[in-house]
């Protein structure tokens, strides 16, 4: 026995062992080369609708730019604007950091409205490349034509404050800010140059960083040491590309709306798991509603072993357990360790390791499934009880007549008495049962029958 359990130690050992370093090994291998780097440039991006995801995507993107102490920080803008509070908060980080951000509309074709334009003239440094525009920054609101511009001075004087303060405080022509805002003026590359709303037009990474050497930025009057530097692409946090899908407000309604009537309609006829998956639906539904992607991975983990101990205290068909699986596949996918600044990996590196932490999850979720298929088949099982008369065993032990000694059946030991002498593994047929004692005869010699196969005989 003690053998059996130290076996059992050391396979656990050994399976934690791998495991861990499972983890770990891309991190052995990715690292070092991360670290030898010389001070770099990051180049990241703002693209499509400005949203709650954009602002982690922003967030993170310095965080690994202070932690690489980068020479300046690259934002491509392809935008037509988006949330205004969004927007303050990127500005609120643009400012915040001591790391140069050059806004850069790019590449040829492409626009930066509304938000775009704040962002733009809210970067340390701004560029376009040729044939870009920004511009148009009247705010819109929803009404019941759809999307209708803002007119109440109240808010338009807001925002053109605002504006007018950053281009004051990057040093450009603050006179643009009203017909940003109540003339949606539009400017193509070549015009905002000339008209001071931006430092300098560049059709490549090179040329931008070649245009921005030596340029004194202010407030943070730090003069840029870009030129010739290693330029890096900042990867998109796998929690974050995640968490800009529910971060759509269509689908962060559709999950609420759903997750709602899922849960009405599991209320209302349990034992199908609606219930189940509409708290799951409207977890991710205020996700993206703005809640930090860091408190819903810690939610849905908790939510996930919930599950698996109602799973198991309740006898169910495996439906609490595939949904507590889910959700801590969902929260490992959230609070997976690759976010910056502690980990600079890039993005295969973060599937890498992302992969190896969701192994394990799926592998239990496997088992999971399996043992409830088990539990399943035991519950549809008829009742042993009552079913042993008339059974075939094997006895264990030599039984003497009227004495008692152990049988083997189906794959258990039973204490048994005959009144016959019983020898070992001699088969024996069950003829009572009284407790946990049963009674036992010895099973009839099988005899030929002339002309046939052997034939079970009957009893003398």
């Amino acid at each position: 026995m003690r053998e059996g359990v130290g076996a059992m130690r050391a396979g656990l050992a050994a399976l934690g062992a791998l495991l861990l370093l499972t983890v770990l090994l891309p991190l052995t291998v990715l690292l070092p080369g991360v670290q030898a780097q010389e001070r770099p440039v990051l180049v990241g991006r703002i693209q499509g609708e400005i949203t709650r995801a954009t602002v982690e995507y922003v967030k993170a993107a310095i965080e690994v730019a202070e932690a690489e102490d980068a020479r300046a920080l690259v934002l491509r803008l392809d935008t037509p604007g988006g949330g205004l509070d969004e927007t303050q908060q990127i500005q609120k980080l643009f400012l915040a950091t001591p790391v140069p951000i050059l806004g850069w509309v790019a590449p040829s074709g492409v626009s930066a409205w509304s938000a775009g334009t704040i962002l733009l003239e809210s970067s340390d440094l701004a560029a376009m490349a040729p044939f870009t525009t920004i511009g148009s920054v009247q705010p819109v609101g929803i009404g019941p034509g759809g999307f209708e511009p803002i007119t109440e001075p109240k808010i338009l004087n807001a925002i053109e404050g605002s504006l007018r303060e950053q281009l004051l405080m990057h040093g450009r022509n603050e006179s643009l800010a009203a017909a940003f805002v109540r003339d949606n003026l539009n400017l193509n590359a070549t015009q905002a140059l000339a008209a001071g709303a931006i430092e300098l037009v560049a059709d490549s990474i090179p040329s931008l960083l070649a245009g921005a050497q030596g340029r004194t930025i202010q407030p943070k009057n730090v003069t840029l040491d870009v030129a010739g530097a290693p330029v890096r692409e900042f990867g998109e946090p796998i929690g974050v590309a995640l968490y800009a899908i529910f971060a759509n407000p269509v689908v962060s309604g559709l999950l609420l709306l759903l997750g709602i009537y899922a849960v009405i309609f599991g209320i209302s006829a349990p034992g199908h798991g609606a219930e189940i998956m509409g708290t799951i639906m409207i977890v991710l539904g205020v996700l993206g509603l703005g809640l930090s992607f860091n408190l819903v991975g810690v939610f849905l983990l908790l939510l996930g072993i919930v599950f698996l101990i109602v799973e198991v205290k309740t006898p169910g068909f495996g439906v609490w357990g595939g949904a507590g699986v889910v959700c801590i596949v969902l929260g490992t996918v959230f609070l997976a360790p690759v976010a910056p600044p502690q980990f600079l990996l890039s993005r295969d590196a973060q599937l890498g390791i992302l992969a190896a932490l969701l192994t394990p999850t799926a592998a239990f979720g496997v088992f999971l499934m399996f043992g409830m298929y088990k539990v399943i088949q035991v519950r549809k099982r008829k009742p042993a009880l009552g079913q042993l008369i008339g059974e075939e065993a094997e006895a264990i032990d030599p039984i003497p007549a009227g004495g008692r000694g152990y049988v083997m059946f189906q794959g258990e030991m039973w204490l048994a008495t005959a009144a016959e002498d019983v020898r070992p593994a001699e088969k024996v047929v069950i003829t009572a049962k009284d407790g946990p004692v049963l009674t036992v005869r010895r099973k009839p010699p099988t005899v030929p029958i002339a002309g046939g196969g052997p034939e079970v005989g009957q009893a003398v």
